[in-house]
């Protein structure tokens, strides 16, 4: 039995060497050949998403009985889910990850939505809860249970009791601020900073159905407008691909490109264009 977007741990490394040998050539010399090294081995990996009607496993196993107590668990903590499930038997993982996943798919049931990734980085969760004391104590446990070494990074939002759905979305709407969503220059990279700030606002678009999200990609003045203005707008596709690849429709999204005409941050300074670079969120009701 029994989390990067950050945790740490100890990385399972296989190490394949090459092989040399030294065939002789028609003068009697030797010369040395080196063959190439297998492929590595694809690194473990285990995803769990809970949204709605529906718990998704997908990722590395350890063998039959591990999907099988995989299987057991959603079926009876998501008794009302469609559970979906796409394994993929790897065989060479940490002794932990059979315990560690089913313990995160308990933990998971204590949610109102969430998604959980295991890897070889750690432990990344992130989701929304009813009750934000009894959550960390549950967390407290599931953390107590986890290898010394194995970090976890939860990112949760809280609907405090007495707080109606409605009621919560109609506040998002006008108040919530997911934090800057900055890009490498020149590019339509996102910062690592972005990924936690981008869950959040997935974790609140999937409690509140009706939102709909305003997406604005903006860029500093080094290109010209129009080379701007593409930048801008392929920054906030990137952005749109990654909520609906986080199970958010894509009807729901609205997407434009500002280019360098909406600075925020002065333009001649280099932290000022970094600033500018970004990406701003809106949400709203229809």
């Amino acid at each position: 039995m029994i989390k990067n977007r950050a945790a740490r741990l100890a990385a399972v490394v296989i190490v394949a060497g090459g092989l040399t040998v030294a065939p002789l050539l028609d003068n009697g010399e030797a010369t040395d050949t080196t063959l190439a090294s297998p492929k590595p081995a694809e690194a473990p990996q285990f995803r769990m998403l809970w949204r709605r009607d529906e718990i998704v496993l997908a990722g590395h196993t350890v063998s039959a009985q591990h999907e099988r107590d995989l299987s057991s668990v959603a079926a009876s903590h998501f008794p009302n889910a469609r559970v979906s499930t796409r394994f993929k038997p790897l065989g060479v993982v940490p002794d932990y990850w059979t315990d560690v996943s089913v313990r995160t798919l308990y933990l998971l049931a204590a949610t109102r939505s969430a998604e959980a990734t295991i890897s070889t980085a750690g432990i990344s969760l992130r989701g929304v809860v009813d009750n934000e004391l009894g959550w960390q104590n549950r967390l407290a446990a599931y953390k107590s249970t986890l290898p010394a070494d194995l970090d976890i990074a939860a990112d949760t939002m809280t609907i405090r009791a007495g707080t109606g759905v409605s009621d919560l979305c109609e506040r998002a709407s006008s108040t919530f601020a997911p934090g800057r969503i900055e890009f490498e220059e020149s590019g339509s990279n996102l910062r690592s900073s972005a990924y936690p700030r981008l869950d959040r606002v997935i974790a609140l678009a999937t409690t509140c159905q009706q939102l709909r999200i305003l997406i604005t990609g903006h860029t500093d003045t080094s290109g010209t407008a129009a080379l701007n203005l593409d930048l801008s707008l392929r920054r906030a596709e990137v952005v749109a691909e990654y909520f609906v690849n986080g199970g958010i429709d894509r009807a729901r999204l609205i997407v434009r490109g500002a280019g360098s005409t909406e600075p925020i941050a002065d333009d001649s300074t280099r932290h000022g264009r970094s600033r500018n670079r970004r990406i701003e969120i809106a949400l709203e009701l229809p």
